[in-house]
């Protein structure tokens, strides 16, 4: 807290202050939510002040320390589990949660409604009815049918687009000058202040190894990300038994929780790993806060992601000094310099992974002293929170001094 207060005095005086709603489909805790806290925290130094809007999934609601938060059920539309079901409940609830949501922009004075996710379009339409502008984050990857539909609605209603990667922004676009107009490129950001290489204490290190269950003296190689499909942990654990063949000593680490909504899955990962006999060698350590401690207890990050935006947890790793080896996904490309900052392999090729991964373990160490270093130096000259927030602020106060505010 007390960071937040010094964050409100550095505020430049005379600047307007805007409030923002901050809104999340999901309350399960994961890179999203990460990236909008750090955010917000760092936009009270511009003045803007953030609420959040989140759907209730889960009991296990998320809580940002400091900032005011609204939990909202049955703002989904679109389920895999139970889908007529959860569109029946949706519609019957639909009025009530727009009116709801629309007094609440009314009540706290709110001037910018920030949406996060295409297919989470209830907060933007009681946006859209209470004349509240629209910064919509485009940061899913549709199914036609969906794409048709609500493509065409984030085209109409928003004030700005935004989208995490140049490529992204082509890809997206294509076709839709409207829509490009509108779209900009915003990286997702970390703090780096708040993420200090422990470099060379190996008391800390073995600390937290000790912590986690997995030997001091093993190299460990490791994944952060919640339980879903699209992490490509099957691609993970598969590299994981090629790895292993050649180095004995290896063990890995998946830090992420377990979906309640994609349960097959996270069984199929228990039984990929029985059937690859690598359950004394893979750890899956659950939900944790202290992303940036486990991260320092490892010897290689891996970022097996079939699908991605602009990962938090990829930025994470390369400003701890870890050694990265991501796939060619969403804008992983614009994060990781080939071989100058980290490894880049195609998705889907557990064999790649594989090689990319014992490069890094058996390659020249100098060379890997090297590549953590620029990597780090990436991230507080590209993806620091300072630069990404002032970027974002000039979206804010650009649609607030617009004379395009929308009506009603």
């Amino acid at each position: 807290m007390s960071d937040d207060r010094s964050q409100r005095r550095d505020s430049p005086e005379g600047r307007r202050h805007i409030r923002v709603l901050y809104c999340i489909l999901d309350n399960r805790v994961g890179g999203p939510h990460r990236l909008a806290e750090t955010m917000a925290r760092r936009l009270r130094c511009y003045g803007a002040e953030t609420l959040f809007l989140f759907g209730q999934k889960t009991d296990d609601l998320w809580r940002p320390d400091g900032f005011e938060s609204f939990p909202c059920k049955h703002i989904q539309c679109f389920t895999r589990r139970h889908p007529v079901l959860n569109f029946l409940r949706f519609c019957c609830v639909l009025p009530y949660n727009l009116c709801r949501i629309r007094r609440m922009l009314k009540s706290r004075h709110i001037e910018v409604v920030h949406v996060d996710g295409v297919t989470n379009f209830v907060p933007a339409l009681a946006a859209r009815w209470a004349g509240v502008p629209i910064v919509w984050h485009y940061n899913d990857y549709l199914p036609g049918p969906l794409k048709r539909v609500l493509v065409p609605l984030v085209t109409r209603l928003s004030a700005t687009v935004i989208v995490q990667g140049e490529g992204l922004r082509e890809s997206r676009t294509a076709g839709n000058d409207r829509l490009r107009a509108k779209t900009r490129v915003l990286y997702s950001a970390v703090d780096t202040d708040r993420l200090v290489p422990q470099d060379n204490n190996k008391a800390q290190r073995d600390r937290i190894r000790a912590e986690l269950g997995v030997p001091a003296d093993c190299l460990l190689i490791g994944s952060v990300g919640n339980a879903n499909q699209f992490k490509g942990y099957t691609y993970f654990l598969e590299a994981a038994a090629k790895i292993k063949e050649q180095v004995a000593r290896a063990r890995f680490i998946v830090v992420g929780r377990k979906l309640d909504t994609d349960t097959a899955y996270w069984d199929h990962l228990q039984q990929l790993t029985a059937r690859l006999e690598l359950q004394e060698s893979v750890l899956f350590a659950g939900f944790r806060e202290d992303i940036p401690r486990v991260l320092s207890a490892l010897d290689v990050f891996v970022l097996a992601s079939i699908l991605e935006s602009c990962p938090v947890a990829l930025l994470e790793a390369m400003a701890m000094k870890v050694p990265v080896v991501a796939t060619r996904v969403g804008a992983v490309e614009e994060m990781v310099d080939n071989g100058r900052t980290g490894f880049v392999v195609p998705p889907r090729d557990p064999e790649a992974i594989a090689r990319a991964v014992l490069s890094i373990l058996k390659g020249p160490q100098e060379q890997v002293r090297n590549m953590v270093e620029q990597a780090r130096k990436t991230v507080e000259e590209r993806f620091g929170v300072k630069t990404i927030a002032g970027e974002q602020w000039r979206v804010y106060e650009k649609i607030c001094h617009s004379p395009l505010r929308h009506a009603p």
